[in-house]
């Protein structure tokens, strides 16, 4: 009897004990796993941070991008005089009564290679300047 007593003790020890280091061992791959996600939970977060920063980067180029006026008008030479133009350089908007050597010298080299200017308020601002 003390013998099955001892083989009783024994085999309930074993299995005891397989279930204590079981249990164990489940238990500590599941915190395992839990910090695997929480650190890819944080990574994401900052992922997700730095996009956001990005998208608000291209946002704001964007709208620098539209504050950009388009050209409206070019002033070129033509026979000496000044010469308005739409930016196509085809289609004559004005012809003016302004010799272009009689302009400051800074002004002659920017009207050579053509001057653009962006509204028609700009461009009579321009002519009175310049008109006689």
């Amino acid at each position: 009897m003390k013998r099955r007593c001892s083989i009783r003790l024994l085999v309930g020890t074993i299995i005891f004990t397989a279930a204590f280091f079981g249990c164990t061992g489940f238990f500590i791959g599941t915190l395992k796993k839990q910090n695997i996600y929480e650190k890819q939970i944080a990574l994401l977060e900052e992922e997700n941070i730095q996009l956001s920063q990005i998208e608000k980067k291209v946002q704001d180029v964007k709208e620098s991008l539209n504050v950009v006026e388009p050209y409206e008008y070019i002033l070129l030479e033509e026979k000496g005089y000044v010469a308005v133009y739409h930016t196509d350089r085809k289609t004559l908007y004005a012809s003016t009564d302004i010799l272009v050597s009689e302009l400051p010298e800074e002004l002659q080299k920017e009207i050579e290679e053509g001057k653009y200017i962006s509204s028609e308020e700009q461009l009579y601002n321009f002519l009175e300047n310049y008109s006689s």
